[in-house]
Protein backbone atom coordinates (compact mmCIF):
# COMPACT_ATOMS: atom_id res chain seq x y z
CA UNK A 1 0.00 0.00 0.00
CA UNK A 2 1.22 3.49 -0.90
CA UNK A 3 1.13 5.63 1.92
CA UNK A 4 0.26 9.51 2.72
CA UNK A 5 1.49 12.09 4.69
CA UNK A 6 -0.92 14.32 6.30
CA UNK A 7 -0.88 17.14 7.90
CA UNK A 8 0.61 19.62 10.22
CA UNK A 9 0.20 23.02 10.61
CA UNK A 10 1.33 25.99 12.94
CA UNK A 11 -1.38 28.76 12.31
CA UNK A 12 -0.11 32.01 12.33
CA UNK A 13 3.18 30.34 11.13
CA UNK A 14 4.69 27.44 9.82
CA UNK A 15 2.20 24.63 9.50
CA UNK A 16 3.03 21.47 9.13
CA UNK A 17 1.58 18.22 7.10
CA UNK A 18 2.32 14.69 7.67
CA UNK A 19 0.85 11.12 6.84
CA UNK A 20 -2.70 11.45 4.92
CA UNK A 21 -4.06 7.59 4.34
CA UNK A 22 -7.33 6.43 2.93
CA UNK A 23 -8.24 2.80 2.30
CA UNK A 24 -11.15 1.06 1.11
CA UNK A 25 -11.19 -2.22 3.93
CA UNK A 26 -9.88 -2.68 7.42
CA UNK A 27 -6.14 -2.40 7.99
CA UNK A 28 -6.01 0.19 5.71
CA UNK A 29 -6.02 -2.60 3.00
CA UNK A 30 -6.70 -1.36 -0.49
CA UNK A 31 -4.95 1.86 0.17
CA UNK A 32 -3.59 4.62 -1.72
CA UNK A 33 -1.10 7.75 -1.23
CA UNK A 34 -0.58 11.25 -1.53
CA UNK A 35 2.93 13.18 -2.15
CA UNK A 36 3.57 16.21 -1.96
CA UNK A 37 7.02 17.29 -3.20
CA UNK A 38 9.20 17.88 -4.25
CA UNK A 39 6.51 20.46 -6.10
CA UNK A 40 2.80 20.34 -5.06
CA UNK A 41 2.08 21.72 -8.76
CA UNK A 42 3.47 18.66 -10.37
CA UNK A 43 2.06 16.49 -7.20
CA UNK A 44 -1.16 17.37 -8.36
CA UNK A 45 -2.29 19.72 -5.61
CA UNK A 46 -4.29 23.08 -5.95
CA UNK A 47 -4.59 26.30 -3.99
CA UNK A 48 -7.75 27.50 -3.38
CA UNK A 49 -7.98 31.22 -2.21
CA UNK A 50 -10.40 33.85 -1.53
CA UNK A 51 -9.75 37.60 -2.84
CA UNK A 52 -11.28 39.29 -0.06
CA UNK A 53 -9.24 37.84 2.13
CA UNK A 54 -5.33 37.48 3.19
CA UNK A 55 -4.02 34.16 2.08
CA UNK A 56 -1.52 31.12 3.26
CA UNK A 57 1.43 30.00 1.12
CA UNK A 58 1.68 26.12 0.95
CA UNK A 59 4.98 24.46 0.33
CA UNK A 60 6.25 20.82 0.02
CA UNK A 61 9.21 20.77 2.26
CA UNK A 62 9.81 16.99 1.48
CA UNK A 63 7.83 14.32 -1.11
CA UNK A 64 5.65 13.66 2.03
CA UNK A 65 5.14 17.14 3.99
CA UNK A 66 4.07 20.22 3.40
CA UNK A 67 4.49 23.37 4.97
CA UNK A 68 2.12 26.56 5.32
CA UNK A 69 3.15 29.63 5.91
CA UNK A 70 0.22 32.11 6.92
CA UNK A 71 -0.23 35.11 9.27
CA UNK A 72 -4.34 36.17 9.61
CA UNK A 73 -4.97 34.42 6.48
CA UNK A 74 -7.19 31.57 4.79
CA UNK A 75 -6.24 29.03 2.33
CA UNK A 76 -7.31 25.28 0.81
CA UNK A 77 -4.79 22.67 -0.69
CA UNK A 78 -6.88 20.22 -1.92
CA UNK A 79 -6.22 17.26 -4.18
CA UNK A 80 -8.56 14.62 -6.34
CA UNK A 81 -9.06 11.73 -5.03
CA UNK A 82 -8.15 8.87 -7.58
CA UNK A 83 -11.53 6.86 -8.94
CA UNK A 84 -10.05 3.53 -7.29
CA UNK A 85 -10.33 4.70 -3.79
CA UNK A 86 -13.55 6.98 -5.13
CA UNK A 87 -15.31 4.52 -2.55
CA UNK A 88 -12.63 5.02 0.61
CA UNK A 89 -14.25 4.24 4.34
CA UNK A 90 -10.85 4.80 6.52
CA UNK A 91 -8.34 7.92 6.69
CA UNK A 92 -5.35 8.43 8.31
CA UNK A 93 -3.04 10.84 8.89
CA UNK A 94 -1.08 12.95 11.71
CA UNK A 95 -1.00 16.50 12.62
CA UNK A 96 0.53 19.13 14.93
CA UNK A 97 -0.24 22.78 16.16
CA UNK A 98 2.76 24.85 16.74
CA UNK A 99 1.10 27.76 17.12
CA UNK A 100 -3.01 28.90 16.75
CA UNK A 101 -5.59 30.60 17.16
CA UNK A 102 -7.96 30.60 20.33
CA UNK A 103 -11.15 29.10 21.19
CA UNK A 104 -13.77 30.05 18.56
CA UNK A 105 -17.21 29.37 17.55
CA UNK A 106 -17.01 26.85 14.49
CA UNK A 107 -21.09 27.80 13.85
CA UNK A 108 -20.60 31.39 13.34
CA UNK A 109 -19.82 32.50 9.54
CA UNK A 110 -16.66 34.74 9.69
CA UNK A 111 -15.94 33.53 13.72
CA UNK A 112 -14.88 30.08 12.83
CA UNK A 113 -10.92 30.31 13.25
CA UNK A 114 -9.39 27.19 13.66
CA UNK A 115 -5.52 26.80 12.61
CA UNK A 116 -6.06 23.40 10.70
CA UNK A 117 -8.57 21.74 8.94
CA UNK A 118 -8.95 18.40 6.40
CA UNK A 119 -11.41 18.20 4.10
CA UNK A 120 -13.18 14.92 2.58
CA UNK A 121 -15.43 16.21 -0.33
CA UNK A 122 -18.49 13.58 -1.87
CA UNK A 123 -20.35 14.32 -4.83
CA UNK A 124 -23.51 13.50 -5.51
CA UNK A 125 -24.78 10.08 -6.99
CA UNK A 126 -26.46 11.33 -9.72
CA UNK A 127 -23.92 14.14 -10.77
CA UNK A 128 -21.14 13.25 -13.30
CA UNK A 129 -17.31 12.10 -11.84
CA UNK A 130 -15.75 15.46 -11.24
CA UNK A 131 -11.95 16.00 -9.16
CA UNK A 132 -12.41 19.56 -9.12
CA UNK A 133 -13.23 20.63 -5.48
CA UNK A 134 -13.77 24.75 -6.60
CA UNK A 135 -15.89 23.65 -9.17
CA UNK A 136 -18.05 21.56 -6.82
CA UNK A 137 -18.34 24.14 -4.53
CA UNK A 138 -19.31 26.28 -7.23
CA UNK A 139 -22.13 24.05 -8.17
CA UNK A 140 -23.17 23.07 -4.98
CA UNK A 141 -23.33 19.85 -5.78
CA UNK A 142 -21.77 17.81 -3.11
CA UNK A 143 -21.06 18.01 0.74
CA UNK A 144 -18.11 18.57 3.03
CA UNK A 145 -17.34 16.52 6.13
CA UNK A 146 -14.55 18.62 7.68
CA UNK A 147 -11.96 17.59 10.77
CA UNK A 148 -11.11 20.05 12.58
CA UNK A 149 -8.36 21.38 15.31
CA UNK A 150 -10.06 24.12 16.86
CA UNK A 151 -13.33 25.52 18.59
CA UNK A 152 -14.50 24.65 21.90
CA UNK A 153 -16.32 20.91 21.49
CA UNK A 154 -14.91 17.99 22.71
CA UNK A 155 -13.73 15.43 20.16
CA UNK A 156 -16.68 13.66 18.29
CA UNK A 157 -18.78 17.01 18.30
CA UNK A 158 -20.89 17.10 14.93
CA UNK A 159 -21.66 20.85 13.94
CA UNK A 160 -23.26 22.41 10.99
CA UNK A 161 -20.49 24.40 8.62
CA UNK A 162 -21.76 28.19 8.60
CA UNK A 163 -21.11 27.80 4.29
CA UNK A 164 -21.89 25.84 1.67
CA UNK A 165 -25.83 26.03 2.20
CA UNK A 166 -25.96 23.39 4.58
CA UNK A 167 -24.03 20.79 2.47
CA UNK A 168 -21.27 20.85 5.23
CA UNK A 169 -20.61 19.46 9.24
CA UNK A 170 -17.57 20.22 10.57
CA UNK A 171 -16.33 17.27 12.98
CA UNK A 172 -14.18 18.24 16.31
CA UNK A 173 -11.04 16.33 16.12
CA UNK A 174 -8.58 18.30 18.53
CA UNK A 175 -10.35 21.27 20.71
CA UNK A 176 -8.33 24.47 20.44
CA UNK A 177 -6.76 24.34 23.62
CA UNK A 178 -5.03 20.46 22.69
CA UNK A 179 -1.39 20.51 24.11
CA UNK A 180 0.64 22.41 21.20
CA UNK A 181 4.04 21.24 19.90
CA UNK A 182 2.94 17.06 19.82
CA UNK A 183 1.81 15.24 17.00
CA UNK A 184 -1.49 13.12 16.91
CA UNK A 185 -2.24 10.28 15.14
CA UNK A 186 -5.92 10.25 13.61
CA UNK A 187 -7.59 7.14 11.79
CA UNK A 188 -11.33 7.96 10.95
CA UNK A 189 -14.23 5.98 9.56
CA UNK A 190 -15.09 8.86 6.79
CA UNK A 191 -18.56 6.69 5.73
CA UNK A 192 -19.90 6.28 9.14
CA UNK A 193 -18.98 9.72 10.32
CA UNK A 194 -20.63 11.29 6.93
CA UNK A 195 -23.70 9.14 7.46
CA UNK A 196 -23.70 10.39 11.64
CA UNK A 197 -23.04 13.78 10.44
CA UNK A 198 -25.81 13.88 7.63
CA UNK A 199 -28.16 11.26 8.41
CA UNK A 200 -27.34 9.37 4.81
CA UNK A 201 -25.08 7.47 2.75
CA UNK A 202 -22.43 9.51 1.34
CA UNK A 203 -21.54 9.71 -2.38
CA UNK A 204 -18.54 9.13 -4.22
CA UNK A 205 -15.54 10.47 -2.60
CA UNK A 206 -13.72 13.25 -4.88
CA UNK A 207 -11.13 15.06 -3.31
CA UNK A 208 -9.38 15.80 -0.19
CA UNK A 209 -7.98 19.33 1.26
CA UNK A 210 -5.97 21.38 4.36
CA UNK A 211 -6.97 23.99 5.04
CA UNK A 212 -6.17 26.92 7.90
CA UNK A 213 -8.24 29.77 8.37
CA UNK A 214 -6.51 32.28 11.47
CA UNK A 215 -7.81 35.54 10.04
CA UNK A 216 -7.96 36.49 14.01
CA UNK A 217 -4.41 37.42 15.70
CA UNK A 218 -2.78 34.34 16.98
CA UNK A 219 -2.60 32.66 20.18
CA UNK A 220 0.28 30.87 21.23
CA UNK A 221 -0.40 27.86 22.29
CA UNK A 222 2.69 26.13 24.43
CA UNK A 223 3.24 22.80 25.65
CA UNK A 224 1.83 22.37 28.86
Amino acid sequence: MRQFRLFAITASAALVVCGLALAKGPGMAGGVAFTFGPDLVASDWHYMGFPWRAGAAFKASSADAVTVETKAGVGILWHAVPLEVSGARKARWRWRVTQGVGPTDLTKKGGDDRPLALYFAFADEDVPVMGDLTELLKRGQGHLLIYVWGGTEKPGTVLPLPYFDGRGRTVVKRPADTRAGIWFNEAVDVRGDFRRAFGRAPGRLVAVAVSTDATTPAVRMSPQ
